[in-house]
């Protein structure tokens, strides 16, 4: 229902986008094929049919970055977008090929049955099949490359296509295959947290929507390795509907962005800052502790919702407006953070109630929290170590810097080889 619906609110969306487009016909089809596609594999009942729906989205999908035109930021967009799914569909058909051969069955019920090295393959291909679709480490430069295409292609990409890793890891989440967990971990990891800081260097609207939406496909793979499958599931639908609406009013970010800046900035508070945040954060931990969560699964990857809420909180509490406004704004995120704590997470969990067979333990995830902690302190200091930050987190997901060439005379920005942001003008 969720691809169905999304794909229908992006194509009224993209009706008035691409009027007089010769490229809207091709737009209408090839979504409604990656529709199609999407759903089969989530709904299908054997892993045959879902590797069939799976490749089929993915052949529509790349077809469909290439609507945005002949030039060569979309030419370079489809190859790595071709060359990285095309990595993944390939691991997905070896994987049915080995629960086909091993257990004679193509339904998801003998997935268990899977013992030894078949296991450990199934778990590993399926695990590099995930990766590719979510546009994580190492599979993860055809993602950036997508912002060359329309905003239609970017919304269905980005609020659904991506998304699918999650429920493949979930569809097989039975295969008990140590490796698959700590693979699926580790790149979720690192795409999390290398991501998070590339969006803050993107000076484009729709690049930094792009490195937003790889860390969030880091940190549901992160989720799914450590066997919180319904936290994973809850995120991708709500990524789904966010980021959707995100990329269908990129148009007019500059805008707001523009109005923004007109204003002036009033110095904030640090006493509202402390306050609100701390209001925030003492609601999440008491409705942890009510809850009884401390000992779940997806307790460790709360500490990342709740240091997001904790920021919020102290963002609204350092505001310049009425206090009592600040204070009714604090008391909805607390309200929010221990409605998800208390509704949505056990809510989520009995919706994908998969046991996980083997997954990371959550000393892991807690490293990562500490490790992604000190890379935002980093990010608002001066120096050495924050410009090779800056640097690294600048090359995150771009291709390499083009060959010199010799100056031409024109103004267009195509001119160099390689991606519009490195075009050489003179």
């Amino acid at each position: 229902m969720l691809v169905v619906a999304l794909t229908l609110v992006v194509q009224v969306f993209a009706d008035r986008h691409l009027r007089g487009d010769p490229r809207a016909r091709a737009f209408f089809a090839l979504s409604a094929v990656v529709a199609a596609g999407s759903t089969v594999a989530v709904s299908a009942e054997s892993v045959l049919l879902l590797a069939a729906g799976w490749s089929t989205a993915t052949l529509a999908m790349v077809a469909l970055i290439g609507t945005g035109g002949r030039g060569p930021q979309t030419r370079a967009a489809v190859r790595r977008a071709a060359v990285a799914l095309a990595v993944g569909d390939l691991a997905l058909w070896a994987a049915v090929a080995v629960v086909l051969s091993t257990t004679g069955e193509a339904g998801f019920g003998n997935l268990a049955a899977l013992t030894g090295v078949p296991a450990v393959t199934v778990g590993v291909l399926v695990a590099v099949a995930a990766i590719a679709r979510a546009g994580s480490f190492p599979l993860h430069r055809w993602l950036a490359a997508t912002a060359a295409t329309t905003t239609p292609a970017s919304a269905l990409l980005h609020a659904g296509f991506v998304n699918a890793g999650a429920i493949l890891l979930l569809r097989f989440a039975e295969v008990p295959s140590g490796a698959g967990p700590w693979i699926v971990a580790a790149a979720g990891a690192v795409t999390m947290l290398c991501a998070s800081v590339a969006m803050l260097t993107r000076p484009d609207v729709k690049g930094r929507l792009v490195q937003s939406t790889a860390a969030q496909m880091g940190f549901m793979l992160l989720a799914c390795g450590l066997g919180a499958y319904g936290v994973a599931l809850v995120h991708v639908l709500g990524h789904a509907l966010f980021k959707a609406s995100l990329f269908l009013g990129a148009g007019s970010a500059v805008e707001r962005a523009v109005a923004a800046r007109s204003r002036t900035a009033a110095p904030g508070s640090r006493l509202g800052s402390v306050v609100g945040a701390g209001a925030v954060l003492v609601a999440g931990a008491v409705a942890l502790v009510a809850g009884g969560l401390l000992t779940h699964t997806a307790a460790v990857l709360l500490l990342f919702v709740l240091a997001t809420a904790g920021v919020a909180g102290g963002r609204i509490g350092a505001g310049r407006g009425p206090v009592g406004i600040r204070a009714l704004l604090v008391a909805s995120v607390a309200a929010a953070i221990v409605a998800y704590v208390l509704l949505v997470v056990p809510a989520a969990e009995a919706l994908a109630h998969t046991v996980p067979v083997s997954a990371v333990p959550p000393l892991f995830a807690v490293a990562v929290f500490l490790v992604a902690g000190l890379l935002a302190a980093l990010t608002r200091t001066r120096g050495r170590a924050a410009d090779r930050l800056f640097a690294s987190a600048f090359a995150w997901g771009r291709s390499p810097l083009p060959s010199p060439r010799p100056a031409v005379t024109t103004l267009s920005p195509t001119a160099a080889r390689g991606p519009l942001e490195y075009g050489r003008t003179s």
